[in-house]
């Protein structure tokens, strides 16, 4: 199942980096993420 862990869009025309902040939201997210799948892959899910 995908998931969107982020989305933004970039508006500077120089530079390659993506902020800190969204990186530090995309890592967080995706930690969220990966235990979810942990739990949904061990039958341990509650919806």
């Amino acid at each position: 199942m995908p998931v969107v862990l982020h989305c933004l869009q970039k508006k500077s025309k120089s530079g390659i980096a993506t902020p800190k902040e969204d990186m530090n939201i995309i890592r967080a997210r995706l930690k969220v993420a990966e235990a979810f799948a942990k739990e949904v892959r061990d039958g341990k899910a509650h919806h």
